[in-house]
């Protein structure tokens, strides 16, 4: 019979400790999220006046965003903490060099579809197996300006803590990033940024030494606002 506490409770149980079913806990929290998904603010890019990048990007004068697809791949440690890898790209790269990413890219002619492309990414970046990832639900669509991709994220499940092994070629080291982070609002922080040139301001993670930000840390702060809803609200986990 199930402990009498309440259902927030309960709720955060079952996803932040990876003894319990915490997969499908989270599994119908990405069912029962309200969409469009809500996200940290903070994390949006801004002119140094204060002005929203994507804003000032006429989409309609634009080509038909291309389509891509990354995922979130949430598994536990030996403590039962449970984590998701990102990547940090190698710095001579010519697109995004030393950025933090999670997996993911364009989706090929040759993917079956959107979460093929996501799986076949991970596995040819990080060296995570396809067939140990149990998809628990997808995300809203993220629009990358800079590269006019739309990107596709997927929420992933894997049951043990994976041997990773980065793709020298494109990855410099993967850093496994504990899902309670997405909870504290203290984790994020604004700062001035250089992208192609320019300088900005937005929000980023910072943790282990990385910064987090742009398109990867609007999906991890998407993620966290689903499970912060089915946790009871935005300051259940402190």
């Amino acid at each position: 019979m199930r402990p009498s506490r309440s259902r927030g409770a309960w709720v955060m149980g079952r996803i932040l400790d990876a003894r319990g079913d915490w997969q499908t806990a989270i599994a119908d929290a990405l069912v029962a999220a309200p969409r469009p998904i809500p996200m940290d603010e903070r994390l949006l890019a801004r002119t140094r006046d204060g002005e929203q990048i994507r804003r000032m990007i006429d989409r309609a004068t634009l080509p038909p965003a291309r389509p891509a697809a990354t995922l979130l791949a949430i598994y536990p440690d030996e403590a039962g903490r449970l984590l998701i890898p990102v990547t940090v790209r190698r710095a001579e790269l010519r697109a995004h060099a030393g950025e933090v990413s999670l997996p993911g890219g364009r989706v090929d002619a040759a993917d079956a579809s959107h979460e093929a492309a996501a799986l076949r990414e991970a596995w040819e970046e990080i060296g995570l197996e396809p067939a140990s990832v149990r998809i628990l639900g997808t995300l809203d669509e993220v629009w990358i300006p800079v590269s006019n991709y739309e990107l596709r994220p997927f929420v992933g499940a894997v049951d043990r803590r994976p041997a990773l092994v980065p793709h020298h070629a494109e990855v410099a080291s993967i850093v496994e990033l504990p899902l309670d982070v997405l909870f504290d609002a203290a984790a994020v922080s604004v700062e001035e940024l250089m992208t192609r040139g320019l300088q900005i301001r937005a929000g980023a993670y910072r943790f282990g030494g990385i910064t987090i930000w742009g398109a990867t840390a609007m999906t991890l702060s998407m993620l966290g606002h689903v499970l912060a809803d089915a946790l009871g609200g935005p300051h259940a986990v402190r």
